[in-house]
């Protein structure tokens, strides 16, 4: 799932958590999120959640293409673990 927006707020996590699931219910959760450059808490926590339910029942949860300007709220936040191995 590509996520076109450079920012995402509490405003977009309902339609944000509705996406996930779609894609949660047809198997693994991977994001785009090259377009992204902000994120706050809400967005993070949607994300921890949505990472948390994957590996529980053995799906796989990954953000792909994670920019530096997010891969450093991420560590700022100290969920550097949503990176992956790939951008951690």
């Amino acid at each position: 799932m590509l996520i076109e927006q450079e920012e995402l707020t509490i405003y977009e996590v309902e339609a944000l958590h509705k996406s996930i699931q779609a894609l949660y219910e047809n198997g693994n959760v991977m994001v785009d999120m090259s377009q992204v450059r902000k994120i706050d808490m809400s967005v993070i926590q949607l994300f921890i959640s949505a990472q948390m339910t994957c590996v529980r029942n053995k799906k796989l949860f990954q953000l792909q293409n994670i920019n530096e300007e997010l891969s450093k709220i991420l560590r700022l936040c100290a969920c550097e673990f949503l990176l992956g191995d790939a951008n951690g």
